[in-house]
């Protein structure tokens, strides 16, 4: 009989644990500010998808990429930079919200810059009840959309070092010393005149500043004179 009960109550809390699905959805996935045309302004719409009502919350936090090119979530800082309004919306199923996003960062814009606006759901508790079985549900999404301050500006791919990393392969680390971004599916790197065709380190833009660290099978390390940046 106890083993009995104890089946019949995992049964019923499986019951009670509804299918996890996103409640909205933001767009468009990349937010362009044209820096050398003065603008400041810029929109997001938020879709509802289906379920329950959905509270959304918005924040900017600075873009921060690690050397392999993934953006850094944990302790990313938040910018002063930019205001949204409205800073949280309540969505109900079908419904749209326009979101303005406006930039008020101090001083000309002389290089790119990369942010990241945070989209998360705010907790809601989904209750059911069945034969005395009360559970809270909390199903969450978040999505982090890149806001880009573009100059228009080219950037400039500068060799740094070069590494055995081990397994026959070696690592090139690069920076950005130009101005603008260096777009990723624009980049080919050409060692020795042979062009690379399978690398790490090919996701996401170098922005001013940043290193770049890219891995690939070559018997040793290289120079600076034996690399070429193609963009």
């Amino acid at each position: 009989m106890v083993i009995h009960n104890i089946f019949r109550l995992w049964y019923l809390l499986l019951l009670a644990v509804p299918t996890v699905q996103a409640a909205f959805t933001i767009e468009p996935a990349l937010v362009l500010f044209f820096a050398d045309r003065g603008e400041k302004t810029a929109f997001v719409e938020i879709v509802h998808t289906g379920g329950d009502p959905a509270a959304v919350q918005f924040s900017v936090f600075e873009r921060i990429l690690d050397n392999d090119g993934k953006l850094v979530k944990d302790g990313m800082p938040k910018s002063s930079d930019f205001i949204v309004h409205p800073a949280q919306v309540i969505l109900y199923p079908k419904e749209r919200a326009t979101v303005q996003i406006q930039y008020r960062g101090k001083g000309r814009v002389t290089a790119d810059r990369a942010y990241v606006l945070y989209s998360q759901e705010v907790p809601i508790d989904v209750g059911r009840e069945d034969d005395g079985v009360n559970m809270a549900v909390r199903a969450l999404t978040n999505y982090h959309t890149v806001i880009s301050l573009d100059t228009g500006k080219p950037g400039k791919l500068v060799f740094v070092s070069s590494n055995v990393v081990g397994g026959g392969r070696i690592e090139v680390l690069a920076e950005n010393r130009g101005a603008g971004r260096v777009r990723m599916e624009r980049i080919n790197l050409v060692v020795e005149g042979r062009l690379i065709r399978e690398m790490t380190g090919n996701s996401n833009s170098i922005m001013p500043g940043q290193q770049r660290r890219f891995t690939f099978v070559w018997p040793r390390a290289v120079t600076a004179k034996e690399v070429r940046f193609v963009y």
